[in-house]
């Protein structure tokens, strides 16, 4: 019921994005290492920003493998609606268990969705040793800032610059 709740929550609001943010699994240090979270999106060009944004505020992302087609498979289950486990643990963990969040937000993974998902898994990059680093807030501000209705956000937030190399537009006119 909480879930659903969710999904109403989601499309009632008439949300034009949701993004997670999890310490998910020990698989996202194996996919992603110890200074980058891993990243699951539904959408190239917001996933783009988001890494764009990781580099400029330090709180670094690296995309993993989005594809529902080949790995929702692994949540299959004889007796409930779906595992909460993956079936095959050498088949890319980090975007199954991304894709097990996502599930309990969209209905159909074979149709686009007018909504934007971003999934962070940021297991690995938020702790050194027992001490947490701060991970996480930085990039919210660089990604969202601008958007907020609060006056100290959005004049604090950052604005991309073209990237020079790939002539990307600037961060504001793609997200």
């Amino acid at each position: 019921k909480q879930w659903y709740q969710r999904r109403v929550a989601i499309t009632a609001g008439n949300a034009d994005i949701v993004l997670d943010m999890c310490t998910l699994t020990g698989a996202q240090g194996i996919t992603t290492g110890q200074h980058h979270a891993a990243l699951l999106s539904n959408n190239a060009q917001w996933e783009s920003c988001a890494v764009s944004a990781g580099l400029s505020s330090g709180d670094m992302l690296f995309p993993i493998v989005y594809a529902p087609e080949l790995h929702f498979s692994e949540f299959k289950s004889s007796v409930a609606d779906m595992k909460n486990s993956v079936a095959n643990r050498s088949n890319a963990q980090s975007s199954c268990a991304g894709l097990f969040i996502g599930s309990h937000l969209f209905d159909d993974f074979s149709k686009p969705s007018p909504i934007v998902w971003l999934h962070i898994d940021m297991a690995y990059p938020v702790h050194v040793g027992e001490r947490a680093t701060g991970w996480g807030p930085a990039l919210l501000l660089t990604l969202f800032g601008r958007y907020s209705t609060s006056g100290l956000l959005s004049n604090i937030a950052p604005v991309l610059p073209v990237d020079q190399a790939s002539k990307r537009p600037k961060h504001d006119e793609m997200c």
